[in-house]
């Protein structure tokens, strides 16, 4: 049994030996071989001829597979300067050379126009064949720099033509450039040269600023400049000459802005601006350099000035470059384009001049708030700037439509933000009952935060006064139960930040109701405990109670932070109570000493029913609270009431917390055993 695993291994040693001597026997062969060929006759040893192997031949290369071809060297600074730059620079110069040359001509009166012309005519043809020939007897880069100063050339002659001389008629000058213009695309792509189509499609682009004559007609010049983006970004694609794709959408931004500027008539030429418009951005959205995302604002602020004072054109236009955003967002992956589409639409409407009718732009806000929500969820994207959209979607779309309502409809508002705090909410609950949900957390708390956000704006602006407590009061509560429900302690701390907002109220606004036992708002006395205050500390308090007791079994702190809350509130109103009854009911020399002695019997009743509570219940917490509540009386008594007290008022406070005092000890008297039990049960529970 021991000795299989030995033998495998002397096996495969062997094997390797054997493999080494084959290699070493094959070497020897080669070597002397070699040896034969190179040496003479006599210097060979005689061997003994052996049958070897023959030497495997490499096979031929197959007809598909081209040899690798030489990587090209970079040329050297020098040579790329001497070469390059200095042929670019020369073309310039000798065009704008010939161009003095002709405004010499045309000053002395040399040469007469068609002489002018033709002279031109043949420059530029005689430097397109010059250039051809160097092409072809290597020297391309130089040829390259001939070959646009005959394009140039030619350009300018024509135009001449046309526009100095009055020779030849407007169509046929257009003709005969937009020849020009093919003429240079063909010998780009002849000699591989990017600056030639470049150059070629600049004169196209200029060609109909060149030769207008004032008269507007959009239906041609669009659909010349159309044809001649898809030429441009055709080659682009196909020899990677990004440059064309760039300068072809700089062309068409400063041809269409300066016919939007100037010839745009409102409102007959709505449908033509509109359609070219969409066409341009069409043409350009599936570009895949992201710099081209510059088509959305500017097609978004185009909209702004074709469908100026008009909603109705002006939301159908913003919206479908946006949804079409959105598409791309998603295609690619991208959302940066997703940013894009929202900072686009939100800036157009920003500077867009809205209607008489604030309803009508209101229901496009309100469009545009669903269709940027649902393009956020259906773009399936996850990234920091997609989360904050979601929220940022609201905020601004509440913005604008407070801005639009707040003048006639402002009774509305609160509705309206309850209604976006549901959209968000329903929003939250579906992504959190997704199977994905735990991967994708992010966006369930940001939506749900988001809710709450808008849940508490929606309080103070729709209620006011004391109603604004008490609603964030019961909408704590609610969030409590949702985050109860959703079994998650996050949503927890969206429930103590409205309980925050809550307390801050009661401390600033709330508690300073009331003044002197008179209402502030009707200069009358009010009546004990039946008031707007206590009932707000009231609700508050229940609030903080109801809170405590559903988010118990998510987080024992959380809930015993609301649960002592709840005491602090509404032990807190009744105090405000006390002292306002007593500030309508005594005489003021003895006000000091009847507040004193109230509260003091007021805590120390609150206390023994907190105690009576706890035992009744088995609830070591209220027992605690109400021994601490008693020990705070005690020390308020000793340490304050006997010392500021008059004697009456001394006595019946001793005498009263003395009877508390020994009715609290009864209940522990007679309830020992069983609050003992009731410890030792707890300590040894799992």
């Amino acid at each position: 049994m021991d000795r299989a695993p030995e033998q495998e291994r002397l096996d495969i040693i062997s094997e390797a030996v054997a493999r080494l001597l084959k290699q070493q026997e094959e070497t020897n062969r080669r070597l002397a071989r070699l040896e034969a060929a190179v040496l003479p006759p006599a210097a060979v040893e005689p061997k003994v001829e052996r049958t070897a192997e023959p030497v495997p031949i490499p096979p031929p290369l197959s007809l598909s597979e081209e040899p690798p071809k030489p990587e090209p060297k970079k040329p050297a600074l020098e040579t790329k300067v001497g070469l390059t730059l200095i042929n670019r620079i020369g073309v310039v110069t000798l065009v704008l050379g010939v161009a003095f040359f002709f405004k010499w001509a045309v000053d002395n009166d040399w040469i007469g126009p068609a002489g002018r012309v033709a002279i031109g005519i043949a420059a530029g043809s005689a430097a397109l064949a010059l250039a051809d020939f160097l092409w072809r007897k290597g020297q391309q880069t130089f040829a390259q720099g001939v070959t646009g100063t005959g394009i140039a050339v030619l350009y300018l002659a024509m135009y001449a033509a046309f526009a100095f001389y009055h020779l030849i008629p407007q169509a046929l000058a257009f003709l005969c450039m937009f020849a020009a213009t093919g003429m240079a695309v063909a010998l780009s792509l002849r000699y591989e040269a990017q600056a030639i189509a470049g150059l070629g499609f600049l004169g196209a682009y200029a060609t109909p600023l060149l030769l207008s004559t004032g008269e507007d007609r959009p239906w041609f010049l669009f659909s010349y400049v159309l044809l001649l983006n898809v030429a441009a970004l055709a080659l682009a694609k196909r020899r990677g000459w990004r440059v064309l794709e760039i300068g072809s959408f700089l062309a068409t931004v400063a041809i269409y802005g300066v016919w939007l500027q100037d010839k745009f008539a409102k409102p007959d030429k709505r449908f033509v601006a509109t359609l070219f418009l969409l066409a341009f951005y069409a043409l350009y959205w599936p570009s895949s350099w992201r710099l081209l995302l510059a088509a959305q604002p500017l097609a978004a602020l185009a909209g702004t000035v074709i469908w100026d004072a008009s909603p109705g054109g002006f939301f159908a236009l913003e919206l479908a470059i946006a949804v079409a955003a959105m598409a791309y967002a998603r295609l690619r992956k991208d959302p940066f384009a997703l940013t894009v589409a929202f900072a686009s639409f939100w800036l157009s409407y920003a500077v867009w001049t809205s209607g008489p009718e604030p309803l009508s732009n209101f229901a496009g806000i309100s469009l545009a708030f669903l269709i940027f929500f649902a393009g956020n969820v259906w773009s399936q994207l996850s990234s920091v700037q997609t989360l904050w959209l979601v929220v940022l979607n609201g905020l601004v779309y509440y913005g604008a439509a407070y801005s639009l309502l707040d003048a006639h409809h402002h009774n509305w508002l609160g509705l309206l933000a309850v209604a976006v705090a549901a959209i968000y909410l329903a929003f939250g609950i579906y992504l959190f009952r997704k199977p994905s949900a735990q991967q994708d957390l992010r966006r369930v708390l940001l939506s749900l935060g988001a809710a709450l956000c808008f849940l508490t704006l929606a309080i103070p602006v729709q209620f006011t006064g004391f109603t604004i407590t008490i609603a964030w009061s019961l909408e704590a509560a609610a969030l409590a139960w949702i985050g109860a429900r959703l079994r998650n302690i996050r949503a927890l701390f969206g429930v103590l930040i409205v309980f925050a907002f809550v307390f801050v109220r009661l401390v600033v606004i709330d508690s300073w109701m009331f003044s002197n036992g008179i209402s502030y708002a009707n200069s009358k006395p009010y009546a004990l405990l039946a008031n707007a205050r206590f009932l707000t500390f009231a609700i508050a308090a229940l609030s903080l109670f109801l809170a405590a007791w559903w988010t118990r079994s998510l987080s024992r702190r959380i809930a015993l932070f609301e649960y002592f809350g709840g005491h602090l509130v509404l032990l807190w109103g009744l105090s405000m109570e006390i002292i306002g009854w007593a500030e309508r009911s005594t005489r003021p020399e003895n006000l000091l000493s009847v507040e004193t002695v109230a509260i003091s019997i007021l805590f120390a009743i609150y206390a023994a029913i907190l105690v009576s509570v706890g035992v009744a219940t088995r609830t070591a917490v209220n027992r605690i609270a109400g021994l601490g509540l008693i020990g705070l009386v005690i020390l308020k008594l000793y340490l304050f009431d006997i010392w500021q007290l008059e004697r009456v008022y001394r006595i019946s406070a001793f005498v009263a917390l003395g009877i508390l005092l020994i009715a609290t000890s009864f209940l522990y008297s007679k309830f020992r055993n069983s609050i003992e039990g009731w410890w030792k049960d707890e300590e040894t529970a799992p």
